[in-house]
């Protein structure tokens, strides 16, 4: 998780505190109609995320999952999710009135 995480800091441009991984390994999941290896992954960010960004992003979580847990890549479905600031809480606030 911290080499995705690494990874993620350099491709987004953001500080390492602020990016947050979770995986659920050894879930129940068909993809396809086969139970063959496979990720459904979400990528939140707030103003980090749109057209060819997302492409990148892509490629660079594609490569990850199929080199360190052998998911091909096109058994991989990324959801890229625009959050606006104000609905992120961290901190006992939200991100509404923070520096991005």
């Amino acid at each position: 998780m911290s080499d995705l995480g690494q990874l993620l800091v350099q491709a987004m441009d953001v500080p390492t505190k602020s990016i947050a991984v979770m995986i659920h390994p050894d879930q129940q999941l068909t993809f396809g109609d086969t139970k063959d290896p496979c990720a459904l992954c979400s990528l939140r960010s707030i103003g980090k995320t749109g057209g060819p960004r997302n492409e990148n992003y892509s490629k660079i979580l594609c490569e990850f999952l199929n080199k360190q847990l052998r998911i091909p890549p096109d058994r991989v479905y990324i959801n890229f999710i625009d959050v606006s600031a104000g609905n992120v809480g961290w901190n006992g606030s939200t991100f509404a009135g923070v520096a991005l």
